[in-house]
């Protein structure tokens, strides 16, 4: 029975001893925009790629998280693909941050309004040099832009980018 006993004892005395897993209480180290599109989307788009977490930033309008993927097997110059997603704190504000980059983008070659998806959407093209689709649902945006884009489905991101629409 002492034996036992000193047995019980020694373990919980090493147990207490163990080192503990370190907690990480910032949520800036969380990798929110490289878990929300997943390496899977990555993989879809450029194939075997690495992701790297832009972190968060805060910003006047909202918050904004940033991921970028890179292709890892397409040679001297792979393509990148930089994520963005956006909380704007009101929609009014989303609107218009929106709105911006639509202004400043409808006037090149190979831009178009993308109706049916999210609240409003767009997507701009210039292969094989870029791939980018923006889409915004209530006070969230996502951004999604691959460059250069040559070998880069537009259409695979085009459906990317409709199911993680269907996520915010």
């Amino acid at each position: 029975m002492m034996m036992i006993l000193a047995m019980i004892l020694t373990t919980i005395f090493m147990a207490a001893d163990a080192p503990k897993p370190v907690v990480t209480e910032n949520a800036a180290f969380k990798s929110v925009a490289c878990d929300f599109f997943t390496y899977d989307n990555a993989f879809k788009l450029l194939g075997r790629s690495t992701g790297a977490d832009d972190g968060m930033q805060d910003t006047d309008e909202g918050r904004k998280w940033g991921c970028t993927f890179t292709a890892s097997d397409k040679g001297e110059k792979p393509p990148k693909l930089y994520f963005t997603i956006i909380k704007s704190t009101a929609e009014d504000g989303a609107k218009q941050a929106f709105e911006t980059i639509r202004q400043s983008n409808k006037m090149h070659a190979g831009f178009e309004e993308w109706p049916g998806v999210g609240d409003e959407a767009v997507v701009h093209s210039d292969a094989p040099n870029f791939h980018f689709v923006m889409v915004r649902k209530g006070v969230k945006t996502i951004r999604i832009k691959i460059n250069p884009a040559e070998g880069v489905s537009l259409n695979d991101l085009k459906n990317v980018a409709v199911s993680l629409t269907a996520k915010l």
